[in-house]
């Protein structure tokens, strides 16, 4: 057994003979040719070299690690993957040391780079594509004008009706025409990650469609690409039952959902109220729905949802009411994996404060968010009461209308209190400013 970490393995690409190797494809073996190329300008070879660093043990691990450091994020984050799938308890310290977020996988995990089918796709492991599907809603209402004007003798009920019929029937053809064109891409076919930006209503049917051509999907953005901080966003609602996602796509590992979630019923035409129907899904790891009220009967969908690994839930809830007396304990027994609990934007965070810490649940936590929603001095008392609080590792109740926030340097986790939001006895929560 070769015990020198600077001799070539069977997995080494080595410098050999005399004469000089093509520049491109010199490739040193050993740890010493790893540390070599981390060193390199270009991203790629960078990437390649953390690959390849655990094979070398302990001394590899310790140069993953130290890759956090790395001011280049594609690198950082992708050495956050490795260390989150293979580092074992020695990578999860480390990820907790430097960051806790990172110790989660999320879209962030990837660097997100517009879809430029002149480009083409580059490299499926450290990069997210954004798929913009949005329509020429001008152009394609006046082929539909025109269409129905054709159509002589009808009724003012059928000219309705052939308008909308129109108007979803060429919303299908172009989005289908524009997917198309990504999918024909070299390389689509191997992408982990996936943003889509889409006003069209009949994208969920089209995606579900390209689960065969998806295959390797982990993770998947899906909505409104504007990351505005109150989530007062997208004209355009969610569409309908995003359990048909989980299905199509078993190998996801990260869902997270950003547009309206408020509305009735579904219209094909309009869209409707954000739902899930009961499934499960063995993989999902991060679920984050932010919108601006989040109904609740879809929040009660989500938690009967079948997620046994579920790590990481993030929950923009507004004024839809949150019922945490009994949501919460569903929460601890259907999520059993869970380490990060986002319960953002909610008036009734002192509430879900209580709930908490009567719950074994806060116990296994990480990271409890309660920021940007209503929390008062009350719910602090009830953290401040629960000694096991102490074990998380943060604890954020910042943007919140806590008027003494000193009391919480009692607490031995990690705290972000501010800043705090409006005059203390005036109460509305952030993202409806």
């Amino acid at each position: 057994m070769n015990n020198n970490p600077n001799q070539p393995r069977e997995y080494d690409a080595v410098l050999g003979g005399e004469a000089p190797p093509p520049v491109s494809g010199v490739v040193l073996g050993g740890i010493e040719g790893v540390k070599n190329r981390l060193g390199s300008s270009v991203v790629e070879v960078q990437v390649a070299a953390l690959s390849e660093a655990l094979n070398y043990g302990d001394e590899g691990l310790d140069l993953v690690i130290e890759a956090l450091q790395n001011s280049v994020n594609e690198a950082k984050h992708f050495a956050a993957r490795l260390l989150k799938q293979k580092g074992g308890e020695k990578g999860k310290q480390a990820l907790l040391h430097y960051d806790p977020y990172l110790a989660f996988t999320t879209m962030t995990n990837w660097l997100v780079q517009d879809f430029n089918s002149d480009v083409g796709i580059l490299n499926t492991e450290i990069t997210a594509y954004s798929l913009n599907l949005q329509l020429d809603w001008q152009a394609l209402y006046a082929k539909v004008r025109a269409i129905v004007k054709s159509a002589s003798g009808l009724s003012f009920y059928e000219e309705q009706l052939r308008f909308r019929t129109e108007t979803h029937r060429l919303d299908r053809e172009d989005t289908i025409k524009k997917l198309q064109i990504f999918l024909n891409t070299p390389q689509s076919h191997q992408i982990q990650a996936l943003h889509c930006y889409y006003p069209s209503h009949c994208f969920l049917d089209v995606f579900v469609e390209a689960k065969s051509q998806l295959s390797n999907l982990k993770a998947l953005f899906w909505g409104d690409p504007r990351d505005d901080s109150y989530k007062d966003i997208s004209k355009h609602k969610l569409t309908r039952n995003m359990s048909l996602i989980l299905e199509a796509y078993p190998n996801l590992e990260v869902l997270q959902i950003r547009g309206r979630a408020n509305g009735d019923s579904y219209d094909p035409f309009l869209g409707s109220c954000l739902s899930f129907t009961p499934t499960e899904h063995l993989h999902l790891k991060t679920l984050i729905i932010e919108t601006k009220v989040l109904p609740e009967s879809t929040l009660n969908e989500i938690v009967n949802l079948r997620l046994p690994n579920l790590e990481y839930l993030e929950l923009w809830i507004g004024r839809a009411g949150f019922d945490a007396v009994n949501l919460i304990p569903k929460i601890s027994e259907k999520f059993p994996k869970l380490k990060y609990l986002g319960i953002r934007s909610c008036e009734d965070a002192d509430e879900v404060a209580k709930a908490l810490v009567s719950s074994p649940l806060i116990e296994r936590l990480i990271i409890l968010d309660l920021s940007m929603g209503e929390m008062t001095n009350q719910g602090v008392e009830y953290f401040l009461n629960c000694p096991a609080v102490n074990q998380l590792h943060t604890l954020n109740l910042s943007m919140n209308y806590i008027s003494n926030t000193q009391v919480l340097d009692q607490l031995l986790c990690q705290v972000i209190a501010q800043p705090q939001d409006g005059e203390y006895g005036h109460r509305y929560s952030a993202i409806h400013e």
